[in-house]
């Protein structure tokens, strides 16, 4: 009975490890049957997607399948990773397009950065031209071969005559910094200016482009000088003779009170340094359309200011003439009562005697005690008229009766005609 129970009992066992074996090795079958799913199914993802994120194969060697509850946490965990490979794919396709366009963004910076280096190449320019500034007496004066502006295709060395003479009148009228280069510039771009030279026309047009009023004068002496002396400048075109083998523009600064003419002439600085006759400037002018060969350039802000500036000084002057008149004629009033008053207190002797010889002084011997009144009148009138000669003469001359005594001295003093004098000068 014990063998036989022991037989049973073993059988039992052998039974239960056999289920064991069975039951681990149907759940290690199903496992790896699982997992070999698995990775296809995320194989299959990768193959979509070209890459599989770093989290998302953390995710997929973590995973264990022992149940069906992890079955269904892995479902849930692949359709994570397929919200990740979308989203992964939309992140790419961004970074792509940004991609794409950075170049275009260089691009604009470079341009920028050109832009602004021009910019600073223009302003550097302008800086060194303004340095360059160079003046015939009080006048701005530009030399068309100078090679500050000659550093482009404007050719105003050859050909620029005309825009650097409208320079120079622009830049004085108008008191701000305009070079050669920038006149020239525009009248090249408005088709007045060309490597040849400059149409005549271009005279009016370069001065209305910069608010100056224009006006030819032909070869009218009285015209142009009349303009230059109400402090307008003038454009000239000179022809063959001294100035010019050809055509050349000069301009024509101010005249002084003798007639002679100080001009600029943008071609030479000799030329420059000199003044000429108005005359023998026209008999070298050549003949010109447009109103030309001479053309009158001015600034009507100018004109106003300097009109300003004169009705100023016409109202200090005529203050000055006033006061001037009314100084006059006090002096008059206390010299006609100077004759009045002396009148009264001349002896019978002195009133014998014409004022004007009576007032015709000796000079005296040292102090002397007068006994005429004359003195004390002279005296106060110097007093009044606030005339140190006058008192002077009336303690060192004698007049009327005293006089008499010094008949043989030489050294007179005539009172009417110094009193005469005084009220004719002031």
């Amino acid at each position: 009975m014990r063998k036989h129970w022991k037989c049973i009992i073993r059988i039992e066992l052998r039974d239960k490890m056999r289920r064991r074996v069975m039951t681990i090795a149907m759940a290690t079958f199903f496992a790896g049957m699982m997992a070999f799913c698995d990775v296809d199914i995320i194989a299959a993802e990768e193959n979509v997607v070209t890459e599989a994120t770093t989290e998302t194969a953390i995710i997929s060697t973590t995973e264990e399948v022992t149940t069906e509850q992890n079955q269904s946490e892995l479902k849930n965990n692949t359709t994570k990773v397929e919200n990740k490979v979308t989203i992964s794919k939309k992140h790419k396709k961004d970074k792509t397009s940004s991609r794409r366009k950075r170049p275009k963004s260089k691009e604009r910076y470079k341009k920028k950065k050109i832009a602004e280096k021009n910019v600073d190449s223009k302003n550097e320019i302008i800086k060194k031209q303004k340095n360059q500034k160079e003046y015939i007496g009080d006048y701005i004066y530009f030399n068309q071969t100078d090679s500050i502006w000659n550093n482009n295709n404007l050719s105003l060395r050859s050909a620029g005559c005309g825009p650097t003479a409208v320079a120079v009148c622009i830049s004085n009228l108008t008191h701000k910094f305009v070079s050669p280069v920038t006149v020239a510039g525009w009248a090249k771009k408005e088709g007045y200016y060309s490597s040849s030279g400059s149409l005549h026309s271009a005279i009016p047009a370069m001065a209305s482009h910069w608010n100056l009023q224009c006006r030819g004068l032909y070869k009218n002496e009285k015209e142009i000088e009349r303009a230059l002396r109400s402090g307008h400048m003038v454009v000239g075109l000179m022809g063959p003779g001294y100035f010019t083998n050809g055509g050349h523009f000069i301009s024509l600064l101010t005249i002084n009170k003798k007639g002679m003419v100080e001009v600029a002439d943008v071609g030479s600085r000799v030329r420059s340094q000199k003044t000429y006759d108005l005359a023998f400037i026209i008999q070298n002018s050549k003949i010109a359309d447009a109103g030309g060969p001479f053309w009158e350039i001015w600034s009507n802000k100018t004109d106003g200011n300097n009109h300003k500036k004169q009705k100023r000084k016409n109202k200090v002057h005529n203050k000055v003439i006033k006061q001037s008149d009314d100084q006059k004629k006090n002096k008059e009033e206390i010299i006609r009562k100077f004759y009045l008053n002396l009148q009264i207190d001349l002896t019978d002797f002195e009133k014998e005697i014409p004022m004007d010889e009576l007032l015709i002084g000796i000079k005296s011997q040292g102090i002397q005690d007068h006994k005429s009144k004359i003195n004390d009148h002279l005296k106060e009138l110097g007093n009044q008229l606030n005339d140190e000669k006058i008192v002077q003469v009336s303690e060192t001359y004698s007049f009327g009766m005293d006089a008499m005594q010094l008949h043989k001295e030489r050294t007179y003093f005539a009172v009417p005609t110094y009193l005469e004098n005084i009220t004719r000068i002031n």
